[in-house]
């Protein structure tokens, strides 16, 4: 399906969305839609008085629509993004097209994440299963003001349930589904004391590989567990202290691929007598010598006081993660081997401290300052062997570069390796405020702004251990002739378009993992604002129009480049917006749409390198992205209820750099989605049915390449349910549909490139009891 069948297909969405709309207009009032409640402004509004695009989903939602994973809130928000390759932590979250994968560390996420108002500095610490969730927002947009550091795109704010200060009460919910699947879900909460409440709950996951290895362990399973624990302690109505502790572990099969090989790949499987699978990147079968793995243990801690005064409210937030884990995975993607990654360990831990005073809001300004400190330390690297070269490297790579054997042998040897062990330290002060100025009944005036000031050190040290000797000898290109040094090996050498500068060092090693030994340092400070103008037209419409920043610190790329190269810029973020929300039909619909125009300047790419073997970090020129955002729910029957997200991008390229002109990866002119919620009673319950669908036209998976795809999802849930039981069956991506989060440029040296999957078809039942 390609872009331009898109169009007529969203037409026809929103125009079977209107006419169950406007069918039932004669009916009684005394249906509907529930309000919606966000705290996208650091206070709690009525989503339609808040003058900020926002997705917003409650308990009831996250449940009926199988909410489970930060993949799953994707297929809900149109203009949200979701994609991993070889582990969760190298995750790409984007919105309005705008973000980038964390596959080196240096880079920190455009799209920040937030739990209970916790800054979480690594995407893959969100990535796991949501447990215990109240409520998740999907804030469009710099956020800058606010939330301050890396929301530059956009945030997510994840709400999770709070002690019961009243009465006991909680729930158990226990799934299975293909794939073996088994998941169980409890929690419990109640007062301990009158003033004493606490919450506990916990999560264990396991499922079989949906990626089918014919020589070692299926990918792509689960085995993972997490336990959170909260106290709450309410001494007087004005102060409450809540205390949150969390633990995960995850030990699974993460992150696979199927892979495309060359035909000098799959030629010499067969020479080898190895498996030969049928050469299908989208079949879910491979053949790896090396077995998938990724092993994570994370804590985290936070101290949520609040202090209710006449004049306002004090907030504090103190917070503390730390985390560390291990991935393995067979870079060739195959039984031969060529290139392994192996253990590559990483860690890190970051301590963080927000004050915050919010104004009441009964007079003509209310208002909200405060301070925010924030400290990380990230690592990766041990000082042992990340990355080695195989035996079969050089029969491979000398057949797909054209080159005689010993001259590659003259660059690589089996064994060869590379170490490293890079630690990045950051420190951020923040000073912030933002004040609405009621001018009339109707008209409402917004400003903010944050000072940042951010420091970071980077201690950089990788090495590599060849045999190979990097240097041409005398008479290899004929009798007389002098030893050439390979780091003046002339283009085309290695192969057809391949230039001199992509071999900077004499040993492929080198250029895979570049050696190095320095400790780097950069300070810089921003200022964000935003600027918020809303005029209510009725009692049920409103229109604002805003104008806002945002701003992605720079840093020091950890895997390639001298050292003078290691340094990229700030990312800087401009965003116009202007956008309606009303109410009709006696509260039975409910449309918000804005328009925007998002430009960065500096935009900070993480891109593969040309040899397809490791990345880099560079800043973009500039970009721009532009289009309408369109979201509509409604209640045309009292037991029906329907919801619709469309995104249209006009434009989203490169705008300036040597990549001008570019589409951003991920991308598409229009993604929607639409959802449907049928219930009946039934018995002393509740017969129910949840129909979910989304799509995404034609968009890039991988930067330099013109790999294409689109992508249709389908999602059914049918149960029953009353005040304590709920009983039911689902079915995720019901189409079968194969499509890739990430997909590779092909590895110079095998010819093959990787497709990282989304999950096939998966359907099971899910029991839980309320109590």
């Amino acid at each position: 399906m390609n872009r331009y069948k898109m169009v007529p297909l969203a037409a026809a969405i929103c125009t079977a969305t209107v006419t169950a709309i406007t069918a039932p207009v004669t009916m009684a009032d005394e249906f509907t839609l529930e309000e919606i409640i966000v705290t996208a402004t650091k206070r709690a509004t009525n989503l339609q008085d808040t003058p900020v695009t926002v997705n917003a989903f409650d308990s009831n939602t996250i449940q009926d629509a199988g909410i489970n994973n930060a993949g799953d809130l994707a297929n809900s928000t149109p203009s949200l993004s979701v994609s991993a390759n070889t582990s969760p932590f190298t995750a790409r979250l984007t919105i309005r097209g705008i973000g980038t994968a964390q596959t080196d560390p240096a880079l920190e996420p455009s799209v920040g994440m937030f739990v209970d108002g916790v800054y979480i500095g690594r995407s893959g610490l969100g990535m796991s299963d949501m447990t215990d969730i109240e409520r998740i927002e999907v804030l469009q947009g710099p956020q800058g003001t606010l939330y301050g550091k890396n929301t530059n795109a956009g945030a997510i704010s994840i709400t999770t349930k709070t002690p019961n200060m009243e009465e006991y009460e909680g729930y158990v919910e226990t799934s299975f589904g293909n794939y073996d699947m088994k998941k169980i879900t409890v929690a419990a909460s109640g007062p301990i004391t009158n003033t004493l409440g606490f919450r506990l709950s916990g999560n264990v996951n396991q499922q079989d590989g949906y990626l089918e290895n014919a020589t070692g362990n299926d990918d792509n399973g689960a085995d993972d567990w997490n336990m959170i624990g909260k106290l709450l302690w309410q001494p007087t109505d004005e102060l409450s202290i809540q205390l949150n502790l969390s633990h995960i572990e995850r030990d699974t099969d993460c992150c696979g691929s199927d892979p495309l090989h060359s035909t000098t790949v799959q030629n010499e499987l067969a020479s080898q007598g190895l498996t030969v699978l049928k050469n299908d990147n989208k079949d879910y079968k491979i053949s790896n010598n090396v077995d998938t793995a990724f092993e994570l243990e994370a804590d985290a801690a936070a101290l949520i006081v609040d202090y209710d005064l006449d004049m306002g409210s004090i907030k504090s937030i103190t917070s503390w993660d730390d985390y560390e884990y291990t991935s393995t995975y067979d870079a060739d993607q195959s039984q031969l081997d060529i290139l392994t990654v192996t253990n590559e360990y990483n860690a890190g831990d970051s301590f963080s401290q927000e004050f915050r005073f919010s104004s009441a809001t009964d007079g003509d300004i209310d208002y909200q300052a405060g301070i925010f400190y924030y400290e990380q330390t990230t690592q990766r690297g041990d000082g042992n062997s990340i990355v080695e070269i195989g035996d079969d490297f050089n029969t491979v790579g000398s057949q797909v570069l054209g080159l005689p054997s010993a001259l590659l042998g003259l660059m690589a040897q089996p064994g060869d390796n590379a170490s490293s062990k890079h630690v990045w330290e950051t420190q951020t002060l923040a000073v912030f405020g933002q004040a609405t100025w009621h001018a009339t009944d109707r008209l409402h005036i917004t400003a903010g702004l944050r000072w940042t000031d951010e420091e970071k050190e980077a201690d950089l040290f990788s090495e590599t251990s060849s045999t190979a000797p990097g240097y041409l000898p005398a008479n290899f290109f004929g009798p007389g002739t002098p030893p050439v040094d390979l780091t003046t090996i002339p283009a085309n050498l290695l192969g057809p378009g391949v230039p001199s500068s992509d071999v900077a060092l004499s040993r492929i090693i080198d250029g895979i993992f570049t050696p190095v030994d320095a400790k780097l340092n950069r300070r810089s400070i921003n200022k964000d604002w935003l600027l918020n103008v809303s005029y209510d037209l009725n009692e049920d419409t409103m229109v604002f129009a805003s104008a806002s920043t945002g701003s992605k610190s720079g840093g020091f790329n950890g895997v390639n480049g001298a050292v003078d190269d290691r340094e990229f810029d700030d990312e800087k973020t401009r965003s116009y917006e202007l956008g309606i929300k009303t109410t009709l039909l006696d509260s039975r619909l409910r449309v918000n749409a804005s328009a925007f125009l998002t430009e960065v300047d500096n935009y900070q790419q993480l891109l593969q390198l040309d040899t397809g073997a490791g990345t880099t970090v560079r800043n973009e020129g500039a970009l721009e992205v532009n289009g309408i955002d369109l979201n509509i729910d409604a209640l045309p029957l009292p037991n029906l209820t329907l919801s619709a997200g469309l995104l249209y991008l006009n434009k989203y390229e490169v705008t300036e750099g040597d990549a001008k002109g570019d589409e951003l990866i991920h991308s598409a002119e229009l993604s929607g989605n639409l959802a449907a919620t049928y219930t009946l009673p039934v018995a002393d319950g509740t017969a129910y049915a949840r129909f979910d669908y989304s799509f995404k036209g034609d968009h890039l998976t991988v930067v330099a390449s013109d790999y294409e795809q689109d992508i249709e999802n389908i999602n059914l849930k049918m149960g029953w349910r009353n005040d304590n039981w709920n009983i039911s069956v689902w079915g995720k991506n019901l189409k079968d549909e194969a499509y890739a989060g990430v997909a590779t440029n092909p590895i110079v040296f095998t010819g093959s490139s990787a497709y990282f999957l989304a999950p096939p078809r998966t359907y099971g039942v899910t029991a839980r009891y309320d109590f």
